[in-house]
C-alpha cells in the first residue's frame, strides 16, 4: 500500500452519535483547505448522484455509479492552474457502512495540461485502505516518476472496486502540501509514571503505550506542549499494542482543549460516544478539532471507554 502513513489513517467528522456535515466549515475555513477544483467530466449521469457531485464541496451528495460497460470509470478535475499534488483524498460515501463493497481498491491518478497527453502521478493496486465506514476521508502520497510535475488538470480512473461494480465516493480532495507533524512534549497526565505511564502517549514510539486504569481519577487526562502556539488542524490516536485482545479499552468519549498559560482552556474539540477506533493494533485514527485557535498547549480529557474504565494508547499526535 502506499498510502501516506503505515497505519490506517483515517480522518472522519463525527459528533454524539451521528453524523457531522462540516455545517461548521465550509471548504475555505478548513485548517488544511484542499485546492480549489472544479468539475471537467467523468463516468455517469448528471443528476443527484452524478460525478459532479465529487467536487461540490458538500459531504452530503456523492458520485454513485454502477455500469460495468464504463470501466474504468473516470474523473476528470481542473486546479485552475499549474500544480504538483502532494497528496489527494478520497472521501467514503454515506451509506459506506453499509455498503464497503463500493469503495475502490484499483486505481491510477494522472496529470495533463491541455486534457490530451496524460502523465501517470500515482497507482494503486488492490488498496483496501478505504474503511467500511462513511464519510471518512483516506489520504494517498502520489508516489510514481511524474508526482513532482505541475499540472492542471487530473483524472481518476477507477478499475476495480471491493466487491462488484458499483463505486461510490462522497469527495476528491487534492492538496498542495503535506500536513506537518507538531513535535510535542509531555506535560503533564493522569496516572503513575513509569513503563506504561502517560508521557509513553507523546514519545514517538508505537511499541510504547499510557495504560490506566484508576477511576478515582477520571476524567483521565494529558497535556501536550506544542513548543510555541500554533493551530491544530488535525489529531490521531495510535491504538495499543494489544488492542485486538482488548478493544474495550479504547476511547470513546473525550475532549479536546487549548491553552497558552495552562489555566484558562478553551474546548475545541468534543467526541461522544464516537466507536471510530477498533480492535486493531497500534493503528492511527484521524480527528479533525471543529474548531481552531494558536494555543501552545493542547489538553485531552477521556471520560469513557467502550468498555470498563481502563483506557489504553500509543501515541497522541497533533498536526498543523
Amino acid at each position: 500500500m502506499k498510502h501516506m502513513s503505515f497505519s490506517s489513517a483515517r480522518l472522519g467528522w463525527k459528533l454524539g452519535g451521528g453524523l457531522f456535515l462540516l455545517l461548521f466549515a465550509s471548504l475555505e475555513a478548513m485548517a488544511q483547505a484542499p485546492i480549489k477544483t472544479t468539475f471537467v467530466s467523468g463516468s455517469g449521469r448528471g443528476g443527484q448522484e452524478g460525478p459532479a457531485m465529487i467536487c461540490d464541496g458538500q459531504l452530503s451528495t456523492k458520485w454513485c455509479i454502477d455500469f460495468p460497460p464504463q470501466l474504468p470509470y473516470t474523473i476528470i478535475l481542473d486546479a485552475g492552474g499549474q500544480t504538483n499534488i502532494a497528496e489527494y483524498g478520497l472521501v467514503t460515501g454515506d451509506d459506506t457502512n453499509a455498503y464497503p463493497e463500493r469503495n475502490p481498491v484499483t486505481w491510477e491518478l494522472s496529470g495533463s495540461n491541455d486534457k490530451q497527453d496524460w502523465t501517470i502521478i500515482d497507482i494503486q493496486k488492490n488498496n483496501r485502505s478505504l474503511p467500511a465506514e462513511g464519510l471518512q476521508e483516506y489520504r494517498f502520497k502520489p508516489t510514481a516518476a511524474g508526482a513532482k510535475d505541475k499540472f492542471r488538470y487530473f483524472r481518476f480512473e477507477f478499475v476495480k472496486m471491493a466487491g462488484g461494480t458499483r463505486i461510490q465516493l462522497s469527495e476528491i480532495y487534492l492538496y498542495d502540501k503535506v500536513q506537518m507533524p507538531v513535535k510535542a512534549t509531555y506535560v503533564s497526565g493522569s496516572g503513575r509514571d513509569g513503563k506504561e505511564g502517560a508521557a509513553k502517549a507523546a514519545d514517538g514510539w508505537f511499541f510504547t503505550k499510557w495504560c490506566i486504569d484508576e477511576p478515582s481519577q477520571m476524567p483521565y487526562s494529558i497535556t501536550l506542549d506544542a513548543g510555541e502556539a500554533a493551530p491544530i488542524s488535525e489529531y490521531r490516536f495510535v491504538t495499543g499494542d494489544d488492542t485486538h485482545d482488548y478493544p474495550e479499552r479504547n476511547p470513546i468519549t473525550w475532549k479536546m482543549s487549548g491553552s497558552n498559560d495552562q489555566k484558562s482552556w478553551t474546548v475545541l474539540d468534543e467526541q461522544k460516544g464516537n466507536r471510530r477506533l477498533r480492535d486493531e493494533n497500534e493503528q492511527e485514527y484521524r480527528f479533525r478539532p471543529a474548531t481552531s485557535g494558536n494555543y501552545r498547549y493542547y489538553r485531552f480529557e477521556f471520560l469513557k471507554m467502550a468498555d470498563g474504565t481502563r483506557l489504553q494508547l500509543s501515541e497522541i499526535k497533533l498536526f498543523k
